[in-house]
């Protein structure tokens, strides 16, 4: 039988008093924690329980977004590729038409019932907007002009290469939207499966008590935070990835930077928040972990990126997660009694 949770009435901020390593093997190490994970959870037959549950309200989350985002972001990127011949500035000499993709719902699952809904008078709305939005709209990016010169199956080539880096994208979008959800939905099993972990991993769990009004509020905050974050850099990022080359490829890395640090924040919050770190102490925690930290990151934002895997890689990342906290975080960062 576990031991009764004994909330502290307060805690001190986690101070360095020393830096973890930072070599390769620090690089090596985070990326391995995943894996560990896996381990714990065979190893701790009680923590299975709080892993089963959160699965199954994964799997229905995963049939609506992917029926839902994954389809129609198909129909988008093909969208975009057959528009590609007006975006150079000579017409190409070559007609490309890339397969379209034919999806069908999968025989094993079950078929969701048609619905009629009542007919209702909805009003009639006539929103007149400025000049400058339609042209925005209408806006279409310019490529080089020795795309318009390529040979046919040089522009296949490179159709099917863009085809591929925007599926890519596709499936990590999704897979960011997935964890937001499944974190949020699976929360109470998520949050017990870190404490227990904390007292098996360190024989102790610190718990500083602000009150429900106080949870709710800091859980609201946090999302916040996150959702500024990405905001504030991913619409800059954006703009530039309209510029090719070399905007693409700062687009393309610092989206990713994003990304997995969001994740890494996600998944190291349970003892972090336990112990009621402000947002910025947060990161500082993600920042003086590095480079473990970021291996940590990269390899669980793949992990969600998978379809199929990322049904087991939320409960996997929390328990990973709160791993790297006790062995690379919490040593290093408060003094043990």
């Amino acid at each position: 039988m576990t031991e009764p949770i004994e909330p502290q009435p307060s805690a001190a901020p986690l101070q360095p008093r020393q830096r973890p390593g930072r070599g390769i093997g620090a690089l090596l190490a985070g990326g391995t924690y995943p894996i560990r994970a896996i381990a714990t959870l065979h190893r701790y037959p009680q923590l299975r329980p709080y892993v089963v549950y959160p699965i199954l309200l994964n799997i229905l989350l995963f049939i609506t977004l992917y029926t839902t985002l994954v389809y129609g972001g198909l129909q988008v990127i093909d969208a975009i590729i057959n528009d590609i011949p007006n975006w150079t500035v000579h017409t190409p000499h070559w007609a490309v038409h890339l397969p379209d993709w034919q999806l069908s719902w999968p025989t094993w699952l079950p078929h969701l019932p048609k619905l009629s809904l009542p007919s209702l008078p909805w009003p009639h709305w006539t929103i007149n907007l400025p000049h400058w939005v339609a042209s925005i709209f209408a806006w279409r990016p310019t490529v080089p002009g020795w795309v318009a010169e390529l040979p046919e199956w040089g522009a296949r080539v490179l159709l099917w290469l863009l085809r591929l880096i925007l599926i890519l994208i596709l499936f990590v979008v999704t897979g960011f939207i997935f964890l937001q959800f499944g974190v949020l939905l699976g929360s109470p099993w998520y949050g017990k499966l870190s404490e227990e972990l904390e007292k098996l991993r360190t024989g102790k769990l610190v718990v500083v008590d602000v009150g429900v009004v106080g949870d709710v509020w800091r859980a609201i905050a946090y999302e916040l935070k996150k959702l500024g974050i990405s905001l504030s850099l991913g619409i800059p990022l954006l703009l530039v990835g309209f510029i090719p080359g070399f905007g693409t490829m700062v687009a393309l890395i610092g989206g990713t930077a994003i990304a997995a640090t969001i994740v890494c924040l996600d998944f190291l919050d349970g003892p972090l928040e336990r112990r009621r770190l402000r947002f910025r102490d947060k990161l500082k925690v993600v920042a003086n972990s590095l480079p473990a930290s970021a291996s940590f990151a990269l390899v669980c934002l793949g992990l969600v990126s998978i379809p199929f895997i990322n049904l087991l890689a939320i409960p996997v990342g929390v328990t990973a997660g709160t791993l790297f906290v006790c062995d690379r975080v919490l040593p290093f960062w408060e003094d043990t009694p």
